[in-house]
């Protein structure tokens, strides 16, 4: 349940291995499966509709026809932004963010997250140290 982005395709060109959830392995268990159909099992898993490896430009260009059809803008960029920002959200470490998304430092992790007023409510609310002075305390008999 990783994967492994190596240094040779990474933009900083350092190897690294990256966790994946469980409802990701099976989408692209199904991918593979369906794939075996038309290509062998040497195709890359993101190709081209040829089978031949993605050109780096070429996710962006899908997206972009993706977009027109739904009337609003998505780009590798933004779903890189979305998936930060929902990572926080839903639980997650800001620290472990950093490492999935590659960066060497917590600055360009900062640069990918647009907490809302709200955000800082919500974490306020659950995370305050003044919760612990309203806890029941438990005396031992």
């Amino acid at each position: 349940m990783e994967v492994t982005i190596r240094g040779e395709v990474a933009k900083t060109k350092v190897t690294r291995t990256v966790p994946i959830s469980s409802i990701t392995v099976t989408y692209i268990q199904k991918l593979l499966r369906a794939r075996l159909t038309t290509w062998n099992d040497t195709v890359p898993v993101f190709c081209s509709y040829e089978g031949k490896p993605m050109l780096e430009t070429s996710w962006g260009h899908r997206l972009k026809g993706y977009s027109k059809r739904l009337g609003c803008s998505v780009t590798p960029y933004s779903l890189r932004h979305s998936f930060a920002l929902l990572y926080l959200r839903n639980g997650g470490n800001v620290f472990t963010l950093q490492r999935t998304m590659g960066h060497a430092d917590l600055n360009m992790t900062k640069r990918y997250l647009a907490l809302t007023q709200e955000d800082l409510k919500r974490e306020h609310e659950g995370a305050s140290p003044l919760n612990m002075l309203t806890q029941k305390r438990v005396r031992k008999v």
